[in-house]
């Protein structure tokens, strides 16, 4: 039993022993989509289109059941476009191929080191939110709207990013305030600066309430990792994060996905904003 830092559709399938505390990448591209879609003002229908990695991380999101929800909610389905998971040179083929198809959401999943040149590259083409060509990128986690802001400040205006975590300066969070009086106790002079120091830390604490959980009902030197699993992992309910995950985490036999919604993120004037709480709509079911 572990909690997991990539959220693949491999997690959702038998033993379904290893937990997730962001949602999977059909979720967040689910909730990019309705987040879209609620902004959307003309009469016709919204086009949308995969921009995604180019390995199995960023294919994943290519499933019949994430093309019908976005039929089911109004888009029109264009197709797909890959780049590299480390884009080493513009990916002018791929943006040009959907402004040519009229697209007007792209969505997928990518690194960092993968969206920061697409998106140089569509401002290049004049593409973007706000750009003559009008098109949003979306992406989710792991392409976390706060590094992508701090690597590219305003020229990245308009991305979005789906179930990533608070900045690490949003003090005014409760449990980024844990993570800083954290590290000005035992790293005050090795900082870290990278958003997933706050994943860890939701590891942490999904492990110690399990084993807190877990030891309620069996005295710790008789404890087994059966144990830890039934009575520890899968008896959390509504564990408060301190809002470092979208929700409190849930979990139990057959539900691995520890959050019910997802946070939106959107690079505006250089900073990331967290711009709206989506549903999962479980695109991706257990089979």
């Amino acid at each position: 039993m572990a909690p997991s830092m990539a959220t693949g559709p491999y997690l959702m399938t038998p033993p379904g022993t290893i937990l997730t505390y962001y949602p999977i990448y059909t979720d967040d591209m689910a909730a990019i989509a309705d987040w879209f879609k609620e902004k959307w003002k003309e009469t016709r229908k919204p086009r949308v289109a995969y921009l995604t990695a180019d390995n199995a991380m960023g294919r994943s999101i290519e499933i019949p059941e994430m093309k019908a929800y976005l039929e089911k909610i109004g888009y029109e389905f264009v197709g797909t476009q890959y780049v590299p998971l480390v884009v080493t040179s513009p990916p002018t083929t791929q943006l040009t191929w959907l402004k040519e198809k009229g697209v007007d959401l792209a969505v997928g999943v990518m690194i960092n080191p993968g969206s920061q040149p697409t998106v140089k590259e569509m401002v290049r083409l004049g593409m973007g939110p706000y750009q003559p060509y009008k098109m949003t990128l979306g992406v989710g986690s792991p392409g976390h709207a706060a590094v992508f802001a701090a690597a590219m400040g305003k020229l990245g205006d308009g991305y979005v990013c789906a179930g990533s975590f608070p900045p690490m300066d949003d003090l005014a969070t409760p449990g980024i305030k844990f993570c800083d009086d954290l590290q000005k106790k035992y790293r005050p002079s090795k900082r870290v600066t990278h958003i997933m120091y706050e994943a860890g830390i939701l590891e942490a604490m999904t492990q110690v309430e399990a084993l807190r959980l877990a030891m309620q009902e069996v005295p710790f030197e008789k404890l087994t990792r059966r144990d830890v699993l039934e009575k520890g992992f899968f008896k959390i309910k509504n564990l408060d994060t301190g809002d470092i995950s979208s929700t409190p985490l849930t979990y139990g036999p057959g539900d691995i996905e520890g959050v019910d919604e997802i946070r939106i993120d959107q690079v505006q004037n250089g900073k990331s904003v967290k711009v709206g709480l989506y549903p999962l709509r479980n695109i991706y079911t257990r089979k």
